[in-house]
């Protein structure tokens, strides 16, 4: 055998054996790699089972965020038909009231010829008959006044357009002009409502 294809085979030799085969099997991991490994996988599985509980979770808020939301909606309704409640419970009173006064005056009005024919027919009666007569006058009067209706005090009072109506005027000196002298006819008023004007003769 040559000197070269001694050396060419000696050279195939020692590359086959510095090469491993393909077949030759992978050394198995040592205890720390397969701990670090298992130890992965498990942070692996924990991170996916976070991720999905932190979408429950964001879900949830969601949610009850919208739920919260809804919540004040109807609690804003809720205050709002509680404020217009209130408002039409005043405004009922306020015509229940003002309904009442008005039917009150108008009634009160309608009477008032009844007293002024009651003072007509007192300066006609004497003895017996006045004071039964008397009785019944002012038992009416004081009906009246349980209502709220007071006669105005206007003899000898300075002469007021904003309840007085003058008829005439009259020269009764100097000591009373301007002044109230006689009244036709009586005035009346009902708190601070005027239901009937005073008619009165005024000194010139």
């Amino acid at each position: 055998m040559s000197k070269k294809h001694t050396e060419q085979t000696a050279q195939q030799q020692n590359e086959q054996q510095q090469t491993p085969s393909a077949e030759q099997p992978v050394a198995p991991l040592s205890e720390l790699e397969q701990a670090l490994t298992d130890e992965n996988e498990k942070l692996i599985a924990e991170a996916e089972t976070l991720r999905e509980q932190n979408d429950k979770l964001q879900k949830t808020v969601h949610r009850l965020q919208s739920s919260a939301d809804k919540s004040d909606t109807y609690l804003n309704q809720l205050v709002a038909i509680k404020n217009d409640f209130e408002s039409y419970k005043r405004r009922m009173r306020f015509n229940a009231e003002q309904a009442r006064t008005e039917g009150l005056q108008t009634a009160i009005v309608r009477l008032l010829p009844v007293c002024d024919n009651f003072e007509l027919a007192k300066q006609h009666l004497d003895g017996d008959n006045l004071k039964a007569f008397a009785m019944v006058y002012n038992q009416f009067l004081h009906i009246l006044q349980e209502l709220g209706v007071q006669e105005m005090n206007v003899l000898g009072q300075p002469f007021d357009p904003l309840s007085m109506n003058a008829i005439s005027k009259q020269d009764r000196g100097e000591q009373n002009r301007d002044l109230v002298v006689e009244v036709f006819k009586k005035g009346y008023v009902l708190g601070d409502k005027v239901l009937r004007y005073a008619e009165v003769i005024v000194g010139a």
